[in-house]
């Protein structure tokens, strides 16, 4: 079953997947280091409109090869939330385990 640790532990290492030769360094070391804390996107966020997505598309394949939960994250009415929940690694995952509750 999918709990708030194990959810972050998966987002963790999605995120560690994000990183090829062209990471920045500073990008890099965020992303390596991640918490649950860790600021993804929006104001000082480590990631663009386009790793979040890239992030969501990772975590949906996660979620189908570990937990047989087939699943879409992305959503335009998501991605337009004035409170996104790509704000955090913390908010994040309560947002995936909200969405595969549902």
């Amino acid at each position: 079953m999918l709990n708030e640790d194990k959810s972050i532990e998966m987002i963790i290492e999605s995120l560690k997947d994000l990183i090829d030769e062209d990471t920045e360094d500073e990008k890099k070391v965020t992303l390596l280091n991640a918490s649950s804390d860790t600021r993804l996107f929006g104001g000082d966020g480590v990631l663009d409109s386009m790793d979040v997505v890239i992030l969501l598309s990772d975590l949906e394949e996660r979620l189908d090869e570990e937990y047989d939960i087939a699943i879409s994250l992305a959503s335009d009415s998501i991605m337009s939330k004035a409170r996104s929940p790509f704000r955090t690694v913390k908010s994040l995952s309560k947002y995936v385990i909200d969405a595969v509750s549902n």
